[in-house]
């Protein structure tokens, strides 16, 4: 508001003082403007007054005595909402500079929503920085004054006087220390208000701190409160402290008390509670199918808010153009912060382990040309928040606690160990997701990535080193610290006081207290993996994660019993999002999970086994009770009946990887070529000097060949190399006919025949694959040029020609076993074809494989792995 006729314009006309009556009245808005635009101002105030709004206009309510900004940053103060008239006029006033700051101070995220920024006239001038994230309504075109009227009128809460509340609302000292202490007063005497509403009478001369934890003892607040109530206990210790010189107040010490106190104050007096201005945001994105689009991408939300963390809500997505599921982060953070909160992202992106959830893309979301807020694209969050687990369950078990903090050391190992190293400097429950089968994984938050509104640090507050909450900036020992304070409140379902000693009789293998001496990851990971060992298996943490699902009504699906008409039964469902699966023995499935790129085995009670690190697939082999996993970063896992038997890292990506005999073979593209038995003994056979590319296995299952990059040929026997032929052909693909080679090139087939003579090349125009076959045939997969039709020919040791099946024009074939098939189907999902004619579809699918008999397949849908049997 630009006061007019005012005399002088200088600051020295008008004293501030601390000294004002702010009186009593409360406003339900305080309408913000420039003198010069009354004329447009004024018809919109009568407006809001017709509505039964409480306005403080300046031409009814301005004292001629006080100082006039003591007067005005009252009225803001009094006032529920500011209502700020944008035009040029007010850009260009000092007066109104001065309102906006005073009502986006308490608020600088905007996120609850009390500052409403309306355009009164066309404007050259841009929005103020410390403003730009805030909504604009438009009123300078008058045919949707209307519209925008109600759509800024449905906003505002009338705020109703109440006496009582009124006490708490003097105006805080502007020295740091004495303004802590007045808020740790004013939540004093709140606690003992909130302890007569929810306990009963106050017990005389009851301390402070006794009011307070028999507050937080009686189990009648709700978590947010008790978070705040908490917070509030820890700052008023700091707020003595600081008194008598002890300590020093932090920066953003007096944000984080004021809004605990905002929180209590919105527990007792519910009309204070603020809108939540995130399902505003929401409610502006444009519709799309299935959800909610942000505006100029492919992302979609597609489901209810899954929860809050340090950013904002984060929301269940997909991604349209790569048909993938995502998980999107809304982020609330001023627009001058844009710039560093990319930067960061791109760090974080560079993270890759299996306990980090790095984000994958970031960006503005923009409606109508107006900055809303920025989003984060993270992989898949499958799961619970430790902090919502812990609020259902109460305290851990020890085994379960000592087990979420593994995976949370194990996160912080792989922050430290970036280059450059990355403090997290958030670890807190909220912020740490146990999966459907008791995984764990750390959000990619901390306190250097944004500045986040005071309110969502509260919880932060709780589970900070001091030194941090001294204002020094996060490091790895401060991140192993809040990991113990994390540990407690899991082990006891309260926070650890500072000062205050762990029960020993909650933590048998006193980690608590090991902890202390840890400075780093790696010695935290030791101190709580030893504890874990020493503790009897169950209650586990996926024990106590099952009993949440199961009290919320999210337990694993149990098997299918209807036989469809194909023949084709459902044996088995698991509620996770996998880029790949295979079928175990005995009811078990493998995945390659799709957000921590680790491979898992499942059985229909919950995960048996996971990877210790990612893996990025390239190559596998499978056989009835045996399956080999190869990598392009040269990794290799072999599974026997359903468990690892051997585990390896090859120099350079992993060319091939074939089941041989009772073992297994996996040539790099560099020169190893090894071979491992069923017991995880591992051969070096001689290198490979070319790499290898492509691995067949002959009927008798000792003698294989191996194909180099460079056209050379060697053919072995167990681990023997029994011939070579280094200027052989440059193969495209190759597998065994009986005791054939069978060669495909870029032009034709050929073959090394058994006798050891080269085949003549036979052109096979629109050849793509060879495929392993049982028995004395391979099959080789050619399109047909008339038709375009993809077809399968069976070829045998004589060099005999059949055609086996036939599959439509555009299909890819991508698994086989016996007579068995899946297709990548033309217009995507996933196609099941027994003895050359179709069965079933997955029109969703985004992967599927074959046992080795083809009777058992496995399904990778968005959400979840499905498990099939073929009865027919």
């Amino acid at each position: 508001m630009t006061i007019m006729n005012r005399p002088g314009d200088q600051e020295g006309d008008r004293s501030v003082s601390n000294d004002v009556d702010d009186g009593v009245e409360l406003f339900d808005v305080f309408v913000s403007y420039a003198g010069a635009d009354r004329d447009v101002v004024a018809p919109f105030v009568e407006l809001l007054k017709k509505g039964g709004w409480k306005v403080w206009f300046y031409d009814a309510h301005m004292s001629a005595g006080p100082a006039l900004k003591p007067q005005i940053a009252s009225a803001i103060r009094r006032s529920a909402y500011m209502i700020v008239c944008l035009t040029d006029s007010y850009l260009a006033s000092d007066w109104t500079e001065f309102e906006l700051l005073n009502g986006t101070h308490a608020d600088p995220a905007g996120k609850s929503g009390t500052t409403i920024v309306v355009k009164f006239k066309p404007m050259t001038g841009k929005v103020p920085a410390h403003a730009a994230h805030l909504f604009v309504y438009d009123f300078s075109d008058q045919r949707d004054y209307d519209r925008h009227f109600a759509r800024i009128t449905n906003l505002i809460k009338r705020r109703k006087a109440n006496p009582v509340a009124e006490t708490y609302d003097a105006p805080l000292s502007a020295e740091p220390v004495e303004a802590l202490y007045q808020i740790w007063r004013k939540t004093a005497q709140l606690s003992r208000e909130l302890h007569q509403q929810e306990i009963g009478d106050v017990p005389p001369n009851a301390p402070d701190e006794q009011i307070i934890g028999q507050l937080l003892a009686s189990q009648k607040l709700p978590p947010r409160v008790i978070e705040a109530l908490s917070t509030a206990r820890t700052l008023g210790n700091q707020a003595v402290n600081s008194r008598s010189g002890e300590v020093t107040v932090a920066a953003d010490t007096i944000a984080v008390a004021r809004a605990a106190f905002d929180r209590l104050m919105a527990w007792r007096f519910p009309e204070r509670e603020p809108p939540d201005v995130w399902a505003r945001v929401y409610a502006r994105l444009p519709q799309a199918h299935g959800g909610r689009r942000i505006p100029g991408t492919d992302y979609v939300l597609t489901g209810a808010e899954l929860g809050r963390n340090s950013h904002g809500p984060l929301y269940p997505g997909r991604d349209t153009a790569r048909g993938t599921t995502v998980s999107i982060n809304l982020v609330g953070i001023p627009a001058e912060r844009d710039d560093a909160f990319f930067e960061q992202v791109a760090r974080f992106t560079r993270l890759s382990d299996p306990n980090i959830v790095a984000p994958m893309d970031a960006g503005t979301i923009a409606v109508d040309g107006e900055r809303l807020c920025l989003f984060l694209v993270l992989p898949v969050v499958d799961g619970v928040s430790a902090q919502t687990l812990t609020e259902h369950h109460g305290p851990l078990p020890p085994r379960a606690a000592y087990e979420l903090c593994l995976g949370i050391a194990k996160a912080l190992r792989g922050f430290h160990a970036a280059d450059p190293p990355i403090a997290h400097g958030d670890i807190k429950p909220a912020n740490a997701v146990v999966g459907t089968f008791g995984t764990v994984s750390v959000l990619c938050i901390g306190s250097d990535l944004t500045d986040s509104p005071a309110d969502d640090r509260i919880d932060s507050m709780l589970f900070t080193h001091p030194e941090q909450r001294s204002g020094a900036p996060a490091t790895p020992r401060s991140d192993v610290q809040a990991l113990r304070l994390v540990l407690h409140y899991l082990l006891t379902g309260d926070y650890l006081q500072d000062g205050t000693e762990p029960d020993p009789a909650v933590d048998p293998h006193r980690v608590l207290e090991r902890l202390v001496r840890c400075v780093g990851a790696a010695s935290a990971c030791a101190t709580i993996e030893a504890a874990c060992a020493a503790l009897p298996p169950l209650p586990n943490l996926a024990s106590v994660n099952r009993g949440y699902r199961h009290h919320i009504g999210a337990t694993l699906p149990t098997p299918a019993t209807t036989v469809s008409a194909e023949g084709i039964v459902l044996t088995g469902s698991y509620p996770i999002d996998a880029k790949r699966a295979w079928p175990l023995p005995a009811g078990l499935v493998l995945v390659w999970e799709q957000s921590t790129d680790t491979l898992a085995i499942l059985d229909s009670s919950g995960m048996v086994w996971r990877d210790s690190t990612p893996i990025a697939v390239r190559r596998t082999d499978t056989r009835a009770d045996r399956i080999a996993v190869g990598g392009w970063d040269g990794a290799l896992r072999f599974f026997v009946d359903g468990a690892l038997a051997a585990t390896d890292t090859l120099s350079g990506a992993v060319g091939d990887v074939r089941l041989v005999g009772d073992g297994v073979v996996a040539g790099s593209w560099r020169h190893d070529l090894r071979q491992f038995t069923t017991d995880g003994v591992r051969r070096d056979l001689l290198d490979v000097a070319a790499g290898t590319h492509r691995i067949a296995v002959a009927k008798d299952g000792d003698r294989f060949a191996v194909a180099d990059l460079s056209g050379g040929l060697s053919i072995y026997v167990g681990e023997r190399r029994v011939a070579t032929l280094p200027d052989f052909t440059m193969a495209a693909d190759i597998a065994y006919a009986g005791g054939r080679l069978v060669v495909l090139t870029d032009t034709g087939l050929t073959c090394l025949n058994v006798d050891g003579t080269i085949g003549a090349v036979e052109p096979k125009p629109g050849a793509s694959r060879l495929i392993p076959g049982h028995g004395d045939t391979c099959g080789l997969l050619q399109a047909n040029q008339r038709t375009g039709a993809i077809e399968l020919w069976r070829i045998d040791e004589a060099d005999r020609h059949v055609l086996e099946c036939g599959f439509p024009p555009g299909a890819k074939p991508v698994a086989h076993g016996g007579g068995h098939h899946v297709l990548n189907r033309a217009d995507g999902g996933r196609g099941y074809w027994r003895d050359g004619a179709f069965q079933l579809e997955w029109p969703d699918a985004v992967a599927a494989s074959l046992s080795a008999d083809g009777k058992h397949i496995a399904v990778c849908e968005p959400g979840r792995v499905a498990l099939y049997e073929d009865l027919g």
